[in-house]
């Protein structure tokens, strides 16, 4: 049971690191989790990198 009820935006994005298994914290929490556990953990763009075409005809 919360002391304060929990909506809107912020609830939202509590849901969704959950879901993501991501951090929710400011940048610098983040970095540090980050490091500690030596994973990224911040949502990444969706799809492939620019230039990975490239790369992968060079092998």
């Amino acid at each position: 049971m919360f002391k304060h009820q929990v909506v809107g935006k912020l609830l939202e994005d509590i849901r969704k690191a959950a879901n993501k298994g991501l951090v929710l914290g400011n940048e610098r929490f983040v970095g540090e989790v980050e490091a500690l556990t030596g994973k990224a953990l911040r949502e990444g763009k969706r799809g492939r990198r620019t230039g990975w075409r490239k790369e992968n005809t060079l092998n």
